[in-house]
């Protein structure tokens, strides 16, 4: 049933006439407008009830001098050009005290008139009925991308004019104020509790939202509106999140340790932790270098549709990785179709791995343990700058699968050796063969290297050994 806020004016013709019309009215405002003969009042008829609004307009019209005669209403409007009332005979009664008119109508017919015939003098009253929709029953239609709440309507200004000259030229100034407040319902207590987070700061009383709510699985949005006529009305409307935000980060390993960086030397073991919003079903890409993919090698390392991938992934050749999560929503209702929100986030050259490298060599150490040159190994320099993936400032090496490192005495004794996949600072030679500090000169080096690209290294030179360290101690 509509619900409507009705607003109309008397206007009596004659002067001293007792003839009256009886309404809902429950609200009488002065006209703009003064005339010579009638007193003119608007009335307002907010419903049956302060909780409701009646979409029937009723008006009883009382016969003059407590007498009986033929009683006659009318719906009346301008003719065209404006310059006169046109009349519809819509009821009648003859002999009559009294004559009760009901009407919906909204439209077409803006005022009436009741007529008074028999007395001693005719007499016509008028009124200009308005139906205002004081609509707040709101609601929402399922949508993954938006939020329009809908169903608030009214606040409509009418216009009248003077009885005589047909001017179009009063109105019956009206308008909405309304709140909004926004809940969300506590999964543990089972209780709405206020938000008040959502900004429903808006031109219009029905609020739009271009990115729909997550935080939470369910809302309450309540309102209320109240018109420049000082009638008001409150509801509210419950909202399930539909809508899905997909996000993830990598991780350094399972426990969910986030790297600073999302830059490794190969080969690196990453996690990932799923950060998605109002997901339900997840499926996981993990993509391959392009280059390695022109070169014959697989579009994609890895697909997983868990919440998260329960093994970490190895990453074991230098390039840039992409990586992409699709989430989808719980299954709702549109149109009769079942339907689901699905989002998806593709982080494009998501983490790199560097190319293979190995750093420069000193030419000189001091093995005496001073804390300086002890050591025959790669030396720390400020920046490394290789092709396409620059190696960080703080590695000497990077993605190396195996090392062999030989050092040899200017009589060709092998003095020092290595073979590993790592060769590090507590692998490097430090300056004694045999378990004894070898003596001053000069030493020569012979380093090969393989990267997990395929590159291979190799580095010849000599160095100097200065010790004040005996040879044999």
């Amino acid at each position: 049933m509509h619900r409507f806020l009705i607003i109309f004016f008397a206007l009596v013709v004659s002067l001293n006439v007792s003839a009256q019309i009886v309404s809902n009215a429950d609200t009488i405002l002065p006209v703009e407008y003064e005339r010579t003969e009638g007193s003119d009042s608007i009335y307002v008829v907010f419903g049956p009830s302060p909780t409701g609004f009646s979409d029937t307009l009723e008006m009883t019209a009382t016969y003059p001098y407590a007498g009986s005669g033929l009683i006659q209403w009318y719906k009346i409007r301008r003719n065209a050009d404006e310059t006169a009332i046109e009349k519809e005979l819509i009821i009648e009664a003859s002999d009559t005290t009294e004559l009760t008119l009901k009407t919906t109508e909204q439209a077409g017919y803006p005022g009436y008139q009741v007529k008074f015939t028999g007395t001693t003098k005719d007499t016509t009253i008028t009124r200009w009925a308005y139906f205002n929709n004081l609509i707040v029953e709101p609601y929402y239609e399922e949508s993954c991308d938006e939020l329009f709440i809908q169903g608030i309507n009214g606040g409509i200004s009418y216009l009248y004019f003077h009885p005589d000259s047909l001017e179009n030229n009063y109105a019956i100034a009206n308008g909405l104020n309304w709140e909004w407040e926004d809940y969300y319902l506590d999964e543990q207590t089972q209780q709405w509790t206020l938000l008040d987070s959502l900004d429903f700061g808006t031109v219009e009383p029905n609020p739009y939202f271009s990115t729909p709510p997550i935080d939470y699985e369910n809302y309450l949005f309540k309102v209320t509106v109240t018109d420049s006529l000082g009638h008001t009305k409150a509801d509210s409307v419950v909202y399930e999140a539909i809508a899905v935000d997909a996000d993830f980060d990598a991780s350094r390993d399972i426990e969910g340790f986030s790297p600073d960086t999302l830059q490794f030397e190969a080969p690196v073991k990453l996690g990932f932790v799923n950060n998605s919003i109002n997901a339900e079903l997840y499926e996981w890409t993990f993509y391959n270098d392009s280059n390695r993919v022109e070169d014959g090698a697989d579009r994609i390392l890895r697909t997983s549709t868990f919440y998260e991938p329960l093994d970490s992934i190895n990453y074991k050749y230098p390039g840039y990785y992409d990586v992409k999560l699709k989430a989808e929503g719980r299954v709702f209702i549109q149109n009769n179709e079942e339907r689901t929100c699905v989002d998806s986030i593709r982080k494009r050259l998501y983490i790199t791995i560097y190319n293979s490298f190995i750093g420069e060599l000193p030419n000189v150490i001091t093995p005496n343990n001073d804390g300086k040159n002890d050591i025959f190994y790669f030396k720390n320099i400020e920046s490394w700058d290789y092709e396409e993936l620059d190696a960080p400032t703080d590695m000497t090496s990077t993605s190396i699968q195996n090392f062999e490192v030989f050092i040899y005495n200017r009589y060709g004794l092998r003095v020092y050796h290595f073979s590993g996949s790592e060769w590090t600072e507590q692998d490097a030679w430090d300056g004694k063969y045999n378990g004894s500090y070898v003596g001053a000169g000069v030493y020569y080096y012979v380093i090969k290297a393989k990267g997990y690209d395929g590159r291979t290294f190799e580095k010849k030179g000599f160095f100097h050994v200065f010790s004040s360290k005996t040879a044999g101690n």
